[in-house]
């Protein structure tokens, strides 16, 4: 099988629906070689109504599986969807997307042409929001003036070109992913809340000297988030990780600084403490002792095989060359 598209759900119906059936049609564009894994740890109301927007004679017709996971957290289920998959190549997005209509179609072409690129790590299809323009579409995150590896969005690609790092979606090969780049570890391996993951996967990628891929197709619209007015409704039923996990919302993203950075990660993270504290409430000294504790074991890892340090990599950029 050439491609295996994952995701992990939790507590979306509808809109999951909606992005189930895009899948399927756009999996028409490659003569339906591929499945949709979804991994799902909604709450028991929302788990007992998934029959009814994925029905059994469905999923057998189109190669869809769904697993489930009793512990909510986005990065183990995408890590479960992953070790479940039959494909070459694992195609990740969110549960509440559109997919364009040469979308699959070109990152698995771009992947075949790249095949003899052993250093090839991450593909990456434009993105852009449902309730934004063309104009907003970007492929890329840029290097904040900080010096972060979190900043704000950079550009869209015209041709194929190396980039920096952006979460969803992506295409890799499977092998890769699993056995090489060992995905969210630390992440996954604790169930962390949302926040960091993807940065610590893309950039991670980057330090063992993989290279990351603009690939210049129709892109994913992601739909939401919606503006306050409207989640004040109680209607803003799903994406709800920020309210689960181990540990509290924006943890992980300091988890992330250390598992790349160390002590160097630190500093950053102490540069951004503004931002890290007004978007996810947590300070960075007090939880300081206990990232190291449980990313401490990945940060050993990846110093043993980088081809680039932290630091290193901000400064020298091979994404550009």
């Amino acid at each position: 099988m050439k491609l295996s598209i994952i995701i992990a759900n939790r507590n979306d119906l509808v809109v999951f629906n909606i992005t189930l059936n895009s899948a399927i049609e756009a999996l028409r564009s490659i003569d339906f070689d591929g499945e949709v894994i979804v991994c799902d740890n909604s709450d028991k109301q929302f788990w007992e109504l998934m029959p009814i927007m994925c029905p059994v004679g469905f999923t057998r017709k189109y190669n869809i599986r769904i697993i489930r996971q009793e512990q909510p957290s986005f990065t183990a289920a995408r890590m479960a969807a992953a070790k479940e998959a039959k494909g070459e190549y694992l195609f990740c997005v969110d549960s509440h997307v559109l997919f364009g209509l040469n979308t699959l179609r070109d990152a698995i072409n771009f992947m075949d042409r790249n095949k003899d690129n052993k250093m090839l790590g991450f593909g990456h299809v434009p993105l852009r929001w449902a309730h934004q323009g063309p104009a907003a579409i970007k492929h890329s995150l840029g290097i904040s003036d900080l010096g972060t590896p979190w900043g704000q969005w950079d550009k869209v690609y015209t041709e194929e070109s190396k980039m920096f790092w952006k979460f969803m979606p992506w295409i890799c090969r499977k092998n890769w992913y699993l056995n090489t780049l060992k995905g969210y570890g630390t992440h996954s391996d604790y169930f962390m809340s949302w926040g960091g993951a993807e940065m610590l996967q893309q950039v991670k990628s980057l330090m063992l000297g993989y290279e990351n891929w603009a690939i210049p197709t129709d892109p994913i619209v992601h739909i939401g988030p919606y503006t306050p007015e409207v989640v004040k409704t109680g209607q803003y039923k799903y994406r709800t990780y920020s309210k689960n996990g181990n540990y509290p919302h924006g943890f992980g993203v300091l988890v992330a600084f250390y598992v790349l950075g160390g002590e160097e990660g630190y500093k950053h993270a102490k540069l951004s403490e503004e931002r890290i504290t007004n978007r996810h409430h947590i300070k960075v000294d007090e939880r300081w002792p206990e990232v190291v504790k449980v990313g401490q074991k990945e940060h050993d890892w990846l110093q043993a095989n980088k081809k680039y340090g932290y630091l290193e990599l901000l400064e020298t950029k091979p994404w550009t060359s």
